[in-house]
C-alpha cells in the first residue's frame, strides 16, 4: 500500500505541475484560450472542423462543442474544483468539467515501484509531441525542477504521516496537454480583456456548430476608421447554424464598421441561424455586446444586414454605434427574422438606428418575441422596435411584428414610434396576442404605428395582451403621434396630430389597452383612454380599486371610441363626470350638472358617423340639447363645442372651440 500510494502522489503532483505549465494548450473536448491570439474556427463541409490560432492549425477537432475561455477563468474554476478526500491526499482534487480525460487506472500493488518513486521531482515530464525541444522548454524544465523539490519535501512530510484505514484509492483526473507552440499571452488589454478576436464559419448548411463562451472578454474597439474597417470581436458566419452557449460574463466591444457580435446576412453564403442561448446554468450566463461606429451591437456591420438571429436565454446587453441597431442591421442595413423566446434581453440602438430592428435606412421585418423581459430603446430617428431612421426615402418601414407573451417595453427616439417605424417609416402588420407590452412613442412618432410622417395601419390586440400604448408628445413643429395609428405630421407651417387608428380588439378576453397622450410638458396627462372601454361607475355601489388596470373609473370626462375623443367640463375648462351611451343613431351624453361644456374633436365626430350614430343629445340638469352630426363636420372646424348654464345654451363657434385649448384627461 506504500508504494501504491507513493507513486499515486508522484502522479497527482506531476498532473498539478502539468496544468501549472501548460494550461495553454487547448484542454480535452475542445477547450481553446483566448489570450494565445486570434481564434478560427471552421466546420467544413463534410462536418469535420478544423481551429486555427494566430493562423496556425493547432486541431482537427470534430468532438462537438468548443469551448473559449481564458486562462484565468480556467485557473478560477479548476482551483474552484479542488475538493474531497483527493485533495487532501494528494493536494490536487478532482477536476469537474467534462473536458478532462480519464486518468490511467492505477498501477497494480505487485508492480514494481518506479525508481526514485518518493523523489518525484526526479521523474521526468512526458513529452507532447507538439512541444519543442529549445530554450523556453529548457527554462521550463528548470521552474519545474524548483516547484517539484518543494513540492517533493511537502509530499516526504505527509508520507511520514499515518495513512487513514480503510480510505479507498481516489481517482485522478489527467491535466491538459502541453502548451502549443504559440503559448505566449498576446494582446493583453488589462482589465480582464484581450485584444484578439473569435470568427466562426460553418459551411456545412442544416448543421450546428455548438461553441460555449465562459468568461470571455474582447476589445478591438480601437481598431479601424471611416475610411478602413476595423475588426469584429465575435464573428459568425456561413450556411449552417451557430449556437453560442453563455457561461459567465462575456462582453464584445468591436472595431469602426463591425458589429460587436457580427452576423451578417447580406450575402447567400451567411444564411445559418445564430442561437444565444443560456441552458447549462440558466440564468448565470450574459454576453454585452457592443458595436463600433457604424456597426450593431449583434448583427450586422456597415451596409450589412442583421438576420437570423435567435435568443432563447441569458442576459443579453445589445448596444449599436451611430446608424446601427442594438440588434439587427448596421449602418444601411435591415434587420429581419430575429427570434426572442427568453432571457432578459436589453438592446438599445445608436443613432438613427432601431433598438431591435433596422439600422439607418433600414426596416425592421419578421421580428418574434415569444417570452422573456425585453427594453428595447431606438436611438435618434429609430423605432424601439421596427424601422430605423427611414428619413425622406420612404424606408425605416417596422413590419411583421409579433408579440405572444413575455414583458416588453418598447421606446422610440425622437421621431420613432415605440413599435413599427423609424423616422418616416410606417409600422404595420403588428400583432399582439398575449403578455404586458408598454410601448412609447419618440417626439412626433405614435406608440405603436407610424414614425413622424408615417401611417400605422393593421394593428391587432387579443387574448390576455396588456397593452399601454403612449403617443410621442410634439414640441411645436409636428404634430404628436397617435397612441395607435399615425405619426405627426405638419401642414402648411401649422402641427398636425397623428391619425388614430382602431386596433383590431375582437379576440381580447381578459387584456385590455391603455391609451395615454400627454401633453407638452410630458407629464401632464391630455387624455387617456381603455379598450374595452371600462364601464361607469354606479353611484350606489362601492368604489373600485384603483390599483386594477381593468377597473371601472370612478370618474370619467371621456367618450372612448377609439379616437380623440367627447369629452364634459366646466366653463373654466376642470374636468366633469359623465355618462354617454348610444341608443339608435343618437348619443346621448349626460353630466349632473348646471353648468357645463361638451366639447370634441372632428376625429370624434368622424368616429361617430362610421359607427351610425347622426346626433349628439347633451343633457345637463336643466337644459337638452340636440346638435346634428352631419351640420358639425359641414362647419369644417377641428374642434366644437356646446355651453349649457342653466337653462341657456350656447353653441360656439369652430374658431370658438379651438381656442379653448382643451383640457383632457
Amino acid at each position: 500500500m506504500r508504494k501504491t500510494d507513493a507513486f499515486r502522489r508522484a502522479a497527482a503532483l506531476l498532473a498539478a505541475l502539468s496544468i501549472t505549465v501548460s494550461l495553454a494548450a487547448p484542454a480535452f473536448a475542445g477547450t481553446y484560450y483566448i489570450d494565445y491570439g486570434d481564434i478560427i474556427i471552421t466546420k467544413k463541409d463534410d462536418g469535420s472542423q478544423e481551429i486555427k490560432q494566430n493562423g496556425t492549425i493547432i486541431e482537427n477537432d470534430d468532438r462537438g462543442e468548443i469551448i473559449i475561455t481564458t486562462v484565468a477563468a480556467a485557473t478560477t474554476t479548476q482551483e474552484s474544483d479542488l475538493e474531497g478526500p483527493a485533495a487532501e491526499d494528494s493536494g490536487f482534487g478532482p477536476v469537474v468539467e467534462d473536458n478532462y480525460q480519464p486518468a490511467p487506472p492505477a498501477q497494480p500493488e505487485d508492480a514494481e515501484e518506479p525508481k526514485d518513486a518518493d523523489q518525484p521531482e526526479d521523474a521526468e515530464e512526458p513529452k507532447s509531441a507538439d512541444q519543442p525541444e529549445d530554450a523556453d522548454q529548457q527554462e521550463s524544465a528548470d521552474q519545474q525542477k524548483d516547484a517539484d523539490q518543494q513540492e517533493s519535501a511537502d509530499r516526504q512530510e505527509d508520507a511520514d504521516q499515518p495513512e487513514s484505514a480503510g480510505q479507498p484509492a481516489q481517482p485522478l483526473q489527467a491535466a491538459p496537454a502541453p502548451a502549443p507552440t504559440a503559448s505566449t499571452p498576446k494582446n493583453d488589454k488589462g482589465n480582464g480583456f484581450w485584444g484578439n478576436t473569435i470568427t466562426v464559419i460553418n459551411k456545412f448548411a442544416d448543421t450546428v456548430l455548438n461553441l460555449t463562451l465562459k468568461d470571455v472578454k474582447i476589445d478591438v474597439s480601437d481598431t479601424g476608421s471611416y475610411w478602413v474597417e476595423g475588426k469584429a470581436a465575435l464573428s459568425v458566419q456561413g450556411k449552417g447554424n451557430v449556437e453560442i452557449e453563455l457561461d459567465g460574463k462575456n462582453e464584445l466591444k468591436s472595431g469602426v464598421q463591425r458589429a460587436g457580435l457580427e452576423k451578417n446576412t447580406s450575402t447567400s453564403t451567411s444564411t445559418g441561424t445564430l442561437t444565444l442561448k443560456d441552458d447549462k446554468e440558466a440564468g448565470s450566463g450574459s454576453l454585452k455586446a457592443t458595436g463600433g461606429k457604424y456597426g450593431a451591437g449583434i448583427g450586422g456591420g456597415e451596409y450589412y444586414s442583421g438576420e437570423n438571429i435567435t435568443i432563447t436565454g441569458g442576459r443579453v446587453n445589445a448596444t449599436g454605434g451611430w446608424g446601427s441597431a442594438g440588434i439587427g442591421g448596421g449602418n444601411y442595413g435591415s434587420g429581419k427574422n430575429i427570434t426572442i423566446k427568453g432571457g432578459t434581453v436589453t438592446a438599445k440602438g445608436g443613432d438613427c438606428g432601431a433598438g431591435i430592428g433596422g439600422g439607418n435606412g433600414g426596416i425592421g421585418e419578421n421580428i418574434k418575441i415569444t417570452d422573456g423581459t425585453v427594453n428595447a430603446t431606438g436611438g435618434w430617428g429609430g423605432a424601439g422596435i421596427g424601422g430605423g431612421d427611414g428619413g425622406y426615402g420612404g424606408y425605416g418601414n417596422g413590419k411583421n411584428i409579433t408579440i405572444t407573451d413575455g414583458t416588453v417595453t418598447a421606446t422610440g427616439g425622437i421621431h420613432g414610434a415605440g413599435i413599427g417605424g423609424g423616422d418616416s417609416g410606417i409600422g404595420e402588420n403588428i400583432t399582439i396576442t398575449d403578455g404586458t407590452v408598454t410601448a412609447t412613442g419618440g417626439i412626433y412618432g405614435a406608440g405603436i404605428g407610424g414614425g413622424v410622417n408615417a401611417s400605422g395601419s393593421n394593428v391587432t390586440v387579443s387574448g390576455a395582451a396588456q397593452v399601454t400604448a403612449t403617443a410621442g408628445k410634439s414640441d411645436g413643429y409636428y404634430g404628436a403621434g397617435a397612441t395607435i395609428g399615425s405619426g405627426g405630421n405638419e401642414t402648411g407651417g401649422q402641427p398636425v396630430d397623428g391619425e388614430e387608428i382602431q386596433a383590431d380588439i375582437r379576440g381580447l378576453t381578459t387584456g385590455y389597452i391603455h391609451h395615454i397622450i400627454y401633453e407638452q410638458d410630458g407629464t401632464t396627462i391630455k387624455r387617456e383612454w381603455w379598450e374595452p372601454e371600462r364601464p361607469q361607475p354606479n353611484p350606489e355601489s362601492p368604489q373600485p380599486n384603483p390599483e386594477d388596470p381593468n377597473a371601472p373609473a370612478g370618474e370619467s370626462n371621456e367618450v372612448s371610441l377609439g379616437t380623440p375623443g367627447l369629452h364634459v367640463e366646466t366653463l373654466e375648462g376642470g374636468p366633469l363626470p359623465f355618462n354617454a351611451r348610444q341608443q339608435g343613431t343618437t348619443l346621448r351624453v349626460t353630466t349632473d350638472n348646471l353648468s357645463a361644456r361638451l366639447h370634441g374633436t372632428r376625429q370624434a365626430l368622424e368616429a361617430l358617423r362610421e359607427q351610425g350614430v347622426e346626433q349628439i343629445q347633451f343633457v345637463t340638469t336643466l337644459k337638452t340639447t340636440t346638435l346634428s352630426v352631419a351640420e358639425l363636420l359641414a362647419e369644417g372646424g377641428s374642434w366644437f363645442a356646446l355651453e349649457h348654464n342653466g337653462l341657456v345654451s350656447r353653441q360656439l363657434s369652430a374658431a370658438q372651440a379651438e381656442s379653448l385649448k382643451c383640457r383632457m384627461r
